[in-house]
């Protein structure tokens, strides 16, 4: 945003999940923060201060808290609305010099005058407005206890990663877009997941002025539909990273490519400050469309390393570029989590357990031998015994596959399978 950079418009909405349309009708509010907050407990605009925001739906309170600040970054309103719409929650923050800041915020929908959990059938959260400039670049982090995210893969302002179950979009772009602008797709993100009743939002930036900045965050309640946009140039079957011996090797399947130069594969050890380790130029034909790809990372820095993460960088042919998601990788230690696999070899369904140390977010993964991922399944998982099944699987050929299992956004363990007739 220019004078100020107004930060971000963050939007989310509770709706039934529904198939993307871009003609779909805007829907209305659901949720109106329109009463002053009440400071329940601790000092005004201080971390672990709690506040009540009423009558947010009828017979729904919000319950806000401000769970932590990152990076000298403090709360200025927690709820301006003389900048946003008076049914958006819009709290007001300030940046340190030189920093990455931010702040987190719970908020928990509860029956209105108690503090008894509401859960919402379906709940969409969407980042809106992270754009920046040379000097700063916004970032949104949403954390709906999981779920799916997504955004118009098409555009070349903002990156989506996920670590555990945090999703963030980070400006890349460094362009300005002026205004609260909800038109704006391409500087947006949306995550979505089932029953819950509380959440965590993120709002800050990477803040390179020499001077503290004040951003303007809001959250809206409605849902938001992307543009599909024109073809990309690179569409990914898969992209996978495996350690092995204090090295990573990683592989992708591309089901089709348009105006492709070359990838550059990006690593990095806090997820956020990313360098180029390799540069690929070809791969090996696949399919009539697509490539498959491989890279591997033996540098001495991983010997001292518990977890890595990687991503691709695609350059067109005419300099555009294009980031994939991010993949984090444990180089030491899987003892949160142990994977078994039966039937192997196995005809119709293959059943996965493990032992958990921690609740988190698993997925299990079955991948072919040539890197393509031919099935994913996510669940939530508890602390101890735990079992995913994988069902219909009849119609596999026959042969070798990967089971594969991510833990919190981490790849733990693979195991060889077998299918039969």
């Amino acid at each position: 945003m220019n004078k100020k950079f107004t930060l971000k418009l963050f939007l989310f909405c509770a709706v039934l999940f529904g198939t993307f349309n871009v003609q779909s009708q805007v829907l209305p509010w659901l949720f109106e923060f329109q009463a002053t907050p009440t400071l329940i407990s601790g000092t005004n605009n201080a971390v672990n201060s709690v506040y009540r925001i009423s009558n947010v739906k009828s017979g729904t309170d919000a319950i806000i808290t401000i769970v932590s600040a990152t990076g000298g970054a403090k709360v200025n309103i927690l709820d301006d609305n003389a900048i946003s719409k008076p049914e958006a929650f819009s709290p007001n923050i300030k940046l340190k010099k030189n920093s990455t800041g931010y702040i987190d915020f719970k908020i928990d929908f509860v029956v209105a005058g108690t503090f008894t959990p509401m859960p919402q059938d379906s709940l969409y959260a969407t980042g809106i407005d992270i754009d920046g400039n040379s000097n700063l670049h916004e970032l949104d982090g949403i954390d709906l206890g999981g779920g799916v995210s997504s955004y118009w893969v098409a555009t070349p302002e903002i990156t989506v990663t996920q670590n555990g179950t945090m999703f963030t979009g980070t400006n890349i772009g460094g362009n300005e877009y002026t205004g609260i602008d909800t038109s704006a797709k391409q500087v947006m993100f949306t995550v979505k997941h089932s029953s819950i009743s509380s959440f965590i939002f993120r709002c800050g930036a990477i803040n390179n002025y020499n001077s503290a900045q004040d951003r303007q965050t809001s959250l809206y309640f409605r849902d938001f539909i992307y543009p599909q946009g024109g073809p990309l140039a690179v569409s990914y079957l898969s992209f996978d990273a495996v350690a092995n011996n204090n090295a990573v090797t990683l592989k992708w399947v591309t089901a089709q490519e348009i105006n492709n130069n070359h990838f550059e594969v990006e690593r990095s050890f806090d997820n956020n400050n990313f360098s180029t380790i390799a540069i690929v130029l070809d791969g090996f034909t696949t399919n009539g469309t697509g490539k498959s790809y491989m890279a591997k990372d033996q540098s001495s820095e991983l010997k001292s390393k518990q977890v890595v993460y990687y991503r691709l960088k695609q350059v067109d042919n005419d300099g555009k570029i294009t980031y994939s998601k991010v993949l984090a990788v444990r180089l030491q230690s899987k003892a949160n989590v142990v994977m078994q696999v039966s039937p192997n070899p196995f005809a119709k369904n293959l059943n996965i357990s493990f032992n958990a140390t921690e609740t988190g977010v698993a997925q299990i993964r079955l991948i072919s031998t040539s890197g393509q991922t031919l099935l994913s399944k996510q669940s939530t998982i508890s602390k101890g015994h735990n079992s995913i099944q994988l069902d219909g699987l009849t119609g596999l050929s026959s042969g070798i596959y990967v089971a594969q299992l991510v833990f919190n956004g981490i790849m733990l363990d693979k195991q060889q399978v077998v299918k039969i007739n």
